[in-house]
């Protein structure tokens, strides 16, 4: 049954990682018609429609499972135990959500004998893969869609209404064991867990007829995208053992808002709403972020241009108001606008890294699993696909920000009998501080931010007696916090 977790889950950290942009390993890829390979340092998207006016981002790096395994090392040692893979299924795009054979790996990605070796290697440091599955829809040009043999498996519509993209019948007999199937494929070869891509429109019976699949492979992780609080649903499929885990997006907007603009009653709102109505059994392995590959990078929403401020009105990477109109939406005026507010002012990029510190920060200790998109680490900024989605930056030289997400990790790692299942509380919310605890049978630990440029006073030995510091950055006290200070304390 799902719900049910080993707890080889619990306390880790993870890495998400969109792999034709992440690193490629240098083997010769073999011409593919349609496909645009696009030289590693040429990080602007090419985001102008095709000649037929229609964007098909069908642009390519070379990223792929050899050049993971080549990185692990570097994985690692920024303290990430876990790492999430989007989609690698053969398709027509480099993303990969349009899947085109399920049995298949995307040659430029690689083959069924890399991706065992990378889940190899990977367990051998104890890093744990977890890749993205497409179920809800396939490409239009795959192997079923237009098949006599696969006509029960569609529904007939469009997915969002994007014709490339016909939507699944979930309630199929014979489509839901071809999926089971498929699930065990990439269990056999090594997985560990499956991130379930728009897990929240799967239905009932088709997520229990995957969750046979734990019988066998019990310590499996079965992760929904969730957008929403699940609870709000009508079907919330995290309180009757449908899913392990759904996607912390609420929260996750809750810490940027906070960061951002000080809203405090919208951090408070979600997180008494998740830990309040979320079982422990889901809260401890929540994914969360604060960046994804289907939002603009952290730093981007944190100090750049556009963003949502508007808690009443959609999340904060909601951006696209502007653009539209009665009927459409300028996708061209869009895009040239991210393209020509892709990079950050260095006096942004600076005040941008203080706020990331301080979001990280709280993304770190609140319940769940964290989970750093690709990028995250180096600052890397952009708005949202493919500006969001730029290969890897390697040469890019910004330790400070690799160094704190290392220390982060460090303090997860020795922190982990708190962080892994202790409880939540809020101690102090106002628009300039937060300071949060964690609670559990072996101790306490309380996390406290500064997100403004003025000292704050904190007293946190009001809260607890003679703590010790466990983490501080920029040298604060237990009584006062300097301008965008972090200071963590922890109780024996």
């Amino acid at each position: 049954m799902m719900g049910t977790i080993n707890n080889i889950w619990i306390g880790r950290t993870a890495y998400q990682i969109v792999v034709d942009r992440f690193y490629r390993s240098g083997k010769k890829l073999e011409h593919i018609n349609g496909r645009k390979l696009k030289e590693w340092h040429d990080r602007m998207p090419d985001w102008k429609p095709d000649c037929d006016g229609e964007y098909r981002n069908l642009f390519f790096y070379g990223g792929d499972l050899k050049g993971i395994e080549q990185k692990l090392s570097y994985i690692k040692r920024l303290g990430f135990d876990m790492i999430y893979l989007t989609p690698i299924e053969q398709s027509s795009s480099y993303h990969h959500y349009d899947v085109g054979n399920h049995s298949l790996i995307d040659p430029w990605i690689g083959t069924w004998d890399d991706f065992q070796s990378l889940c190899k290697k990977a367990k051998e440091q104890d890093i744990l893969i977890v890749v993205d599955l497409v179920f809800n829809h396939t490409g239009v040009n795959s192997i079923y869609f237009g098949n006599p043999k696969y006509q029960g498996w569609y529904t007939g519509s469009y997915w969002a209404g994007f014709k490339d993209m016909p939507e699944c019948n979930t309630l199929s007999k014979d489509y839901q064991k071809a999926m089971t199937q498929v699930i065990e494929k990439y269990l056999e070869n090594g997985a560990s867990g499956i991130r379930l891509d728009l897990g929240e429109n799967l239905s009932k019976e088709f997520l229990q007829a995957i969750a046979e699949v734990k019988k066998a492979y019990p310590n499996t992780i079965f992760i929904g995208e969730m957008w929403a609080i699940a609870t709000d649903k009508e079907d919330p499929k995290i309180l009757d053992g449908q899913l392990d885990s759904v996607m912390n997006y609420p929260m996750g907007d809750a810490i940027l808002r906070w960061t951002r603009y000080g809203k405090n009653q919208h951090f408070a709102y979600n997180f008494y709403r998740v830990n309040g109505e979320y079982p422990n059994s889901i809260k401890n392995v929540l994914l969360n972020n604060i960046a994804t590959h289907d939002t603009p990078t952290a730093i981007s929403m944190l100090v750049g241009d556009m963003m949502n401020p508007d808690v009443f009105n959609g999340r904060i990477w909601d951006i696209e108001g502007p653009w539209r109109y009665y009927g459409g939406f300028d996708t061209y005026k869009f895009r040239e606008y991210e393209a020509e507010h892709d990079r950050l002012s260095e006096i942004l990029y600076i005040q941008g890294k203080k706020m990331l510190k301080i979001a990280l920060a709280i993304m770190y200790t609140i319940p769940g699993i964290p989970c750093v998109y690709q990028g995250t680490e180096i600052a890397d900024s952009g708005y949202k696909d493919p500006f969001n989605r730029k290969p890897y930056n390697w040469n890019n030289q910004e330790e400070e920000m690799k160094d704190f997400v290392q220390k982060l990790g460090k303090y997860r790692k020795e922190n982990s009998d708190i962080l892994g299942t202790g409880d939540a509380y809020l101690l102090k919310n106002t628009e300039s501080v937060l300071i949060l605890e964690r609670r559990a049978k072996t101790g306490r630990l309380i996390l406290a931010v500064n997100r403004t440029s003025q000292v704050q006073d904190i007293s946190l030995q009001s809260y607890v007696h003679s703590p010790r510091i466990v983490f501080n950055h920029t040298s604060n006290s237990m009584i006062r916090l300097n301008p965008y200070g972090i200071i963590i304390v922890r109780k024996d």
